[in-house]
């Protein structure tokens, strides 16, 4: 279970391939960025409008987990926290797309 903290629960890819189909993708990165590849199924709200989308967050939050993603996990962290400071859980991926890419 992914619970609202300080610090956002990074998931290794791996973790995040195995349980790919639980989660609600949101891909951080600009829609340049997200264009060039995201991982299946994302959605792309780019961090700038996240809290734009907070409630709609929520609403999938309540449904399932989340996932933030962005190129390195730095941005997807900063969602996870921004998020958390509205109480609504998401995990980021470790390395962000660069690893999954890298990963196959």
């Amino acid at each position: 279970m992914i619970t609202p903290a300080a610090t956002a629960t990074a998931l290794t890819t791996g973790q995040a391939a195995a349980r790919l189909a639980e989660f609600t993708v949101v891909d951080v990165r600009s829609p340049g960025e997200f264009s060039g590849g995201h991982l299946p199924g994302a959605h792309n709200v780019p961090l700038e409008r996240l809290d734009e989308a907070a409630d709609t967050l929520a609403a999938a939050a309540a449904r399932g987990p989340l996932l933030l993603v962005c190129a390195s996990g730095n941005r997807s962290a900063k969602g996870c926290a921004r998020l958390a400071a509205r109480n609504v859980a998401a995990a980021t991926l470790d390395g962000g797309t660069s690893a999954w890419a890298a990963a196959g």
